[in-house]
């Protein structure tokens, strides 16, 4: 008797999502065990990292260029290619196509030059690249996220991306460490609210990437790091006074319970649930 053969699923997984902290900037995870697209550009820039497998992409008149495992895709805007399966398997990846305005705007922030750029190459190997695309694309992935912290990881990849990869001449953008303790001020004022980076920014008289940059250099952390942790803190006295989980998370800023397991479990490592019995067995030996 023959053996059955394993059943093959050539059926493409896709899901997609905007980011309203990037003027609705579409953002992709697909898996294509076979897909083909047609011969196609996109006004703006495509750009993303190839997780598994191996996208076969072509351009400039039929030259190919293999994406696999590992690599970044940085195609220009206006460049017409043809993708599809470069092996067996397909391929699995995370696109986000910025519009060129977004993308100009953040070259004004950090390069004080806004022209429109074409990267030297429509795929790279740059590992660091790689992680800050991901940790974008897994940021932007829930609702939750602050749009503080998105513009932020965005202003980094947009540095690296275009520093790295399109002859632009990064230059070193001073620190006022006077100006990142008026942010740490409003931030700490405000740690309930969504602050933005434009805003600390606007606050300071500095660009955004001006802004991002003395407050890590002058704290250690970026300004959404600072202000998930001052979260978790004030979350952390409530907690300790036994009110309720739900209502700290709101009272502190926090999109919802979850939103705040998640926080503490990254920052403290443990729960707000671990930590409101821990509160009441400390309570409980208070007694009389």
């Amino acid at each position: 008797m023959q053996a059955r053969q394993p059943k093959v699923n050539n059926s493409s997984r896709v899901r997609v999502w905007q980011s309203s902290a990037l003027d609705n900037t579409i953002f992709l995870h697909a898996d294509h065990p076979n897909h083909k697209f047609d011969r196609h550009f996109h006004d703006g820039y495509a750009i993303g990292v190839i997780d598994s497998g191996c996208q076969a992409f072509l351009y400039e008149n039929a030259r190919r260029m293999d994406m696999p495992e590992g690599s970044v895709a940085l195609i220009s805007p206006g460049i017409p290619h043809w993708g599809g399966p470069g092996s067996q398997r397909g391929w699995q990846y995370r696109m986000l196509y910025p519009s060129t305005a977004l993308v100009g705007r953040a070259l004004e922030d950090i390069f004080e030059d806004g022209r429109a750029r074409n990267f030297n190459s429509p795929v790279v190997y740059d590992a660091a690249l790689k992680n800050m695309l991901a940790d974008l694309h897994s940021a932007c992935a829930v609702p939750e996220v602050d749009d503080i912290e998105v513009e932020s990881r965005f202003l980094v990849v947009v540095r690296h991306a275009f520093a790295k990869h399109a002859g632009v001449k990064a230059h070193n953008n001073s620190n006022d460490p006077r100006a990142a303790n008026k942010m740490r001020e409003l931030i700490e004022d405000e740690f309930d609210r969504n602050v933005s980076l434009l805003r600390l920014a606007n606050t300071v008289g500095m660009s955004r990437f001006q802004a991002l940059r003395s407050f890590k250099v002058a704290f250690g952390l970026p300004p959404h790091a600072y202000l998930r942790q001052l979260r978790v803190r004030n979350a952390h006295a409530l907690i300790s006074m036994r009110l309720p989980l739900s209502k700290v998370a709101i009272e502190v800023g926090f999109f919802d319970q979850a939103h705040m397991n998640r926080a503490f479990r990254r920052t403290v490592g443990y729960t707000p649930g671990v930590l409101l019995k821990a509160a009441g067995a400390i309570s409980s030996k208070t007694l009389p």
